[in-house]
């Protein structure tokens, strides 16, 4: 029995851990021929860190779209002054050069795009260490110089934290869900000198990723310079991906039975609706993401009609996030994906 157990709990266990995204080399490495199509927004505030979050960014203001592609260096007009790196990221006529393995990925660089400014790190910026999932972090330092037309014009030294910080669900414009998001808190704060003038900046930088998709679908950078004088300066990002993977869509309902949830995703509890043609033997029942049943909400034989139910994770003690209502009406099944705020 104990034996029958364990196989329980390590299936359970397995269930859980295919459910996290993981960030890995060959699933999220910046490398080249690879392009990210964003739609720039306006800045909104991050959200709370932890464990099942819900994130809910829907109603995100666009301001534009915009295309990042990723190439070999070596076709690009920095490299005889970034030779050791391996890819490297054009954003706006911007390049931004890293060096990667398959253990991490390290920034050594910055070229504007008519390449008269440049930062040069001989000591880089770690952006992302393999594998890495909630709970893991990763710190260390990093320094250069500006130059403008190779003259040197200032230094830049400072520190950086990388931690995965959250691991929830995710909401974007279009009611599209995506769940297990996860994501990625990098802090850098630095002191930059520019003839004999340092002034303090801390840029706090949110990106959530998911299994099938290389590139961040949400990225919201907040950048503060605090100057001599006390006076600071405060500077706002933020974009996100329209990715071609198919998420939950809360707008779709599944058709079998007319089985509805609403409002979805919802606060506090959700209504679910459905309809019998004839007397059947029904099972309606709510479970998590990872299989695991939550709540039997009807198990038996009833008559035809509507039939109407309801359903509240914070009653039972539980977190909000997705759900799956499942109906089984006489060894016929629908589902519905429900989210609760």
């Amino acid at each position: 029995m104990k034996k029958f157990y364990l196989t329980i709990a390590c299936v359970v266990i397995a269930i859980s851990l295919q459910a996290q995204t993981v960030l890995k080399f060959q699933t999220h490495g910046l490398v080249a021929e690879n392009i990210n199509e964003m739609k720039i927004t306006k800045y909104v505030e991050p959200g709370t860190e932890g464990m099942n979050v819900v994130w809910d960014f829907r109603n995100l203001e666009l301001v534009q779209d915009f295309v990042g592609t990723l190439d070999h260096p070596e076709f690009s007009k920095g490299y005889s002054t970034f030779p050791e790196t391996n890819t490297v990221l054009e954003e706006f006529g911007n390049l931004f050069y890293f060096k990667y393995d398959e253990n991490s990925i390290e920034q050594h660089g910055f070229m504007s795009g008519r390449g008269v400014t440049t930062i040069i790190y001989d000591q880089p910026f770690v952006k992302m260490r393999y594998p890495f999932t909630y709970g893991s972090s990763f710190s260390g330092s990093f320094g250069g110089t500006y130059n403008n037309n190779e003259r040197v014009l200032g230094t830049q030294q400072g520190t950086y934290t990388v931690t995965g910080d959250g691991m929830g669900t995710l909401m974007l414009p279009g009611n599209m869900v995506y769940e297990n998001a996860l994501r990625v808190k990098e802090v850098r704060s630095y002191t930059q000198t520019f003839s004999n003038t340092s002034y303090d900046v801390e840029t706090v930088t949110y990106r959530w990723y998911i299994n099938d998709h290389r590139f961040p679908i949400l990225v919201l950078i907040k950048s503060t310079s605090t100057y001599g004088t006390g006076r600071t300066y405060v500077s706002t990002q933020a974009a996100y991906n329209p990715i071609k993977t198919t998420p939950l869509d809360i707008t779709t309902t599944t058709q079998g039975y007319g089985l509805t949830a609403f409002p979805n995703p919802y606060h506090d509890q959700v209504n679910i609706r459905f309809n019998l043609d004839s007397n059947s033997e029904v099972n309606l029942s709510v479970f998590d993401l990872s299989g695991r049943l939550v709540k039997v909400l009807y198990s038996g034989n009833d008559d035809a009609g509507e039939k109407n139910f309801r359903f509240s994770a914070k009653e039972m003690g539980f977190s909000k996030g997705a759900y799956v209502v499942k109906l089984n009406v006489n060894g016929k099944e629908a589902s519905q994906k429900i989210v609760e705020l």
